[in-house]
């Protein structure tokens, strides 16, 4: 944070630059992309050194790059020659060597995020390759490492999908309208998720123009990403049902482009709570969660990132090929496929063999 007095000492410079002698900033040495390849830790330290972090933090950092640098070096690999997927061997190594603490689940994140920062900056230096940092991070190395992936089982599966469809058509048989639009909503919502694999955030941001009805595909691709979510059968009904509520709701209005698809109910909370157009991260959370208890699941079940799972189990066991997990879950490499086919084939294994 600069100075209180950074204003004034600005408009009352000029005289005194007449003095001043432009002086270079003195180049760090070790701060080059050869430094960085051949002696890594001192590159770090170096980089690191006049970062405003507090000393207790650097002393951290550098100790936990020096860990990961000896790692390294036991590979016979330089920084130049990482991968995603040796940042998440590096991790999954932690503890197996004597006198070594195995990580937690905040230190493996941290790891990632300073790897991250690391390859950003030997980008700055002319390295031409990847940020694997970025990639592992983007693949959620680090983030539920503790826990292997949920999967609903063919039970819990067939449950939720009953409830989609016997819930909808009580609605319809009942002719319910307007007055109902939340459950309607909320069909729509677990729809998404089961149906279409989408994550939170993507539901939250979730706009008409990236519904494609003819085609049954959710649009959510970005620069360098391509995603192409297929919405399954049973979501088809209880997604077209709650959009159609919508354009008698809202008229003309609902035909924007850029309308939010799942908007939150304005005639509760206060203040600016009432005012809320789409539902936040725990709205979706909590209404997914009911609507799952009402078809049975609870526990540790009971979560929308088990839906997403669950989503990609529905299309491996279609028959889906790598190419097709990647673009319709939006994954970022095909090592993200075959490491889902292999969560996957762990839950569906006899426990017998998931011990094994």
């Amino acid at each position: 944070m600069e100075p209180a007095d950074t204003v004034h000492r600005a408009t009352h410079a000029i005289k005194r630059q007449t003095f001043q002698v432009d002086v270079a900033p003195t180049p760090d040495l070790f701060d080059s992309l050869e430094r960085w390849l051949s002696t890594p830790e001192l590159a770090y330290a170096s980089w690191l050194h006049p970062q405003p972090l507090r000393v207790s933090t650097k002393t951290v950092y550098t100790a936990m790059f020096g860990r990961f640098c000896q790692w390294l070096s036991a590979q016979g690999r330089r920084l130049d020659q990482l991968e995603a997927d040796d940042i998440r061997r590096f991790l999954d190594s932690a503890g197996s060597a004597p006198r070594q603490r195995a990580q937690s689940g905040r230190q493996r994140q941290q790891y990632v995020r300073q790897l991250e920062r690391v390859f950003a900056h030997l980008g700055a230096l002319g390295y031409g390759g990847n940020n694997v940092g970025r990639m592992a991070g983007l693949e959620r190395v680090g983030q539920g490492d503790d826990q292997p992936g949920r999967f609903l089982t063919s039970a819990e599966c067939e449950a939720l999908i009953a409830r989609l469809k016997t819930r909808l058509a009580d609605l319809e048989r009942e002719r319910k309208g307007a007055e109902a639009w939340i459950e309607y909503r909320d069909l729509a919502l677990v729809a998404v998720m089961l149906g279409a694999g989408l994550k939170v955030r993507d539901v939250v941001g979730l706009t008409l123009n990236c519904i494609n009805r003819g085609e049954e595909r959710i649009e959510l691709s970005r620069p360098g990403c391509a995603h192409r979510a297929r919405i399954l059968a049973f979501a088809v009904s209880p997604i077209q049902a709650w959009l159609a509520l919508q354009d008698q709701i809202h008229g003309n209005a609902a035909a924007s482009p850029m309308r939010k698809v799942f908007e939150a109910d304005r005639s509760v909370g206060f203040g600016r709570l009432s005012k809320q157009v789409t539902l936040s991260a725990s709205s979706v959370h909590r209404r997914t969660q009911k609507l799952l208890e009402e078809a049975g699941i609870t526990g540790e079940r009971a979560c929308a990132q088990t839906l997403r799972n669950t989503y990609a189990g529905l299309l491996i066991e279609g028959g889906a090929s790598d190419e097709q997990l990647i673009d319709y879950l939006g994954l970022q490499a095909s090592i993200s496929a075959q490491r889902l086919r292999a969560s996957f084939a762990r839950a569906k294994a006899p426990p017998a063999q998931r011990q094994g």
